[in-house]
């Protein structure tokens, strides 16, 4: 009997030590870090990828480190200048992985933070730093109010250890009446510039010609003047010498065929 009793105490401890190497063995997936959780506490040393071996009574959360995304839907902030605005925004963000255990030990899960923190804090940065511009210019300095909302987000998350990294502002959403308005002052602008650069246009054509105009008026005044100066009846004659193609034209009298002398007066035109 007691050979028996001995085997099966023997198989308990054995059972024992398997569920407990078992229940000690953890796997961390890539892109996380493992928070040990023991009963003083939270281990503030995280635990890299891969296979882990802690005591049975360590729990272990899997906290993402990842670079993650959050969205803000409808988004809905108000204008300096009355216009209600609103916006999808999404904010790009990662953690450090040594502050997950910290993170996770004050804040929660990384899903818990980003539902209780992230997201509020993107429609309150929204909304505040929307009510700094003008309609007009949410739609003409879009970059400086991605940047202005960055930096407020960058304060307000910087208590939860999170690296804010840029946001994703598409299309501002105003009113239809107000919309529709701002796209006929958009065409209007449009065809006001399109206008300037026709006139612009036409302006330098009338200059070129005006050019032309003179430039040829002042060639004719010197070719006059020329012929002042030099004697008119020697400046035709090189004017004729010019267009003379060198054939002499020949006359019969007589005795034959004849050069006759040539006067320059006949190539005057």
């Amino acid at each position: 009997m007691f050979p028996s009793l001995k085997l099966i105490v023997s198989g308990v401890a054995a059972a024992v030590l398997l569920i407990g190497a078992v229940a000690s063995y953890h796997y961390v997936p890539p892109g996380h870090v493992g928070v040990e959780k023991t009963l003083n506490g939270v281990n503030p040393m995280p635990l890299s990828q891969g296979v882990s071996f802690t005591a049975p009574w360590v729990s272990i959360h899997d906290f993402n480190v990842r670079f993650q995304h959050a969205t803000a839907k409808d988004a809905v902030g108000g204008t300096s200048d009355g216009q209600a605005v609103k916006e999808d925004i999404t904010l790009n963000y990662d953690y450090d992985p040594k502050d997950a255990p910290y993170i996770y030990d004050k804040f929660g899960s990384d899903t818990d933070i980003e539902n209780a923190f992230i997201i509020p804090a993107l429609y309150e940065s929204f909304k505040a730093v929307t009510s700094k511009y003008t309609a007009p210019e949410l739609l003409t300095k879009r970059s400086q109010v991605s940047t202005d909302i960055v930096q407020a987000l960058t304060t307000k998350l910087a208590k939860y250890h999170i690296l804010v990294s840029d946001i994703n502002v598409q299309n501002f959403e105003f009113n239809k009446d107000y919309q529709a308005s701002i796209e006929a002052k958009v065409i209007a602008e449009q065809n006001q510039q399109r206008a300037l650069i026709e006139k612009q246009t036409a302006q330098i054509h009338t200059d070129q010609r005006v050019i032309e105009a003179k430039g040829r008026a002042e060639a004719n005044a010197i070719e006059a003047k020329s012929l002042e100066e030099q004697g008119g009846a020697n400046y035709i004659a090189l004017k004729a010498i010019d267009k003379w193609n060198g054939q002499l034209p020949t006359t019969v009298l007589g005795g034959g065929a004849q050069t006759p002398s040539i006067n320059f007066g006949q190539w005057q035109k």
